[in-house]
């Protein structure tokens, strides 16, 4: 099993991250520069408006297309 833990980026000074048994606040700047980076990595990776309309809407006509197969 792989988990990636969730988290959420406030501001400067603080950074939430949820595990499977405990909900982490973050403090340290040296932390927060390390999750501000990975939000911006991923950020960066992602799909947004008509192009992230049209990723879903591929994944929906192959959900159907695999139903009608069944």
């Amino acid at each position: 099993m792989w988990y990636n833990p969730e988290f959420w980026v406030f501001d400067e000074e603080r950074v939430l991250v949820e595990t499977p048994t405990a909900e982490l606040t973050i403090t340290q700047p040296r932390e927060i520069a390390i999750y501000a980076r990975t939000f911006a990595e991923l950020a960066s990776m992602a799909a947004y408006g008509p192009a992230a309309r049209k990723l879903i809407a591929a994944a929906v006509e192959a959900l159907d297309r695999e139903a009608l197969d069944r």
